[in-house]
């Protein structure tokens, strides 16, 4: 399965994929903090800004978790975030050099 995945792959698809597991996991995240603290984050908007500002890791502070949970799920967004650059990097490469290699 993962072989046809790979084969199949190119570089639209791969940054679609990309953005479309970043967008989720943002959007789950801003939703979990928004319920984790609801006092700090007190719409939408402002759970949805502090998750894309951690999860991209500009991370400009103007909006910080208070309590232990949600200082707990912060750590998790900031370890996806960290973690998405070089997932991000690789992928294309990965795609280039199958491309430039002619290789299927």
């Amino acid at each position: 399965m993962l072989d046809r995945f790979v084969t199949r792959i190119t570089l639209p698809r791969a940054i679609g994929g990309i953005f479309l597991v970043a967008a989720a996991f943002t959007l789950a995240a801003a939703v979990l903090m928004r319920i984790i603290e609801p006092h700090t984050f007190d719409d939408f908007g402002s759970a949805c800004w502090w998750a894309v500002q951690t999860v991209s890791t500009v991370g400009y502070g103007d909006r910080v978790p208070t309590t232990f949970g949600g200082q707990l799920l912060a750590s998790a967004v900031m370890l996806f975030g960290i973690a998405l650059v070089p997932a991000i990097t690789s992928l294309v490469v990965t795609v280039l050099l199958r491309q430039r290699t002619g290789a299927r």
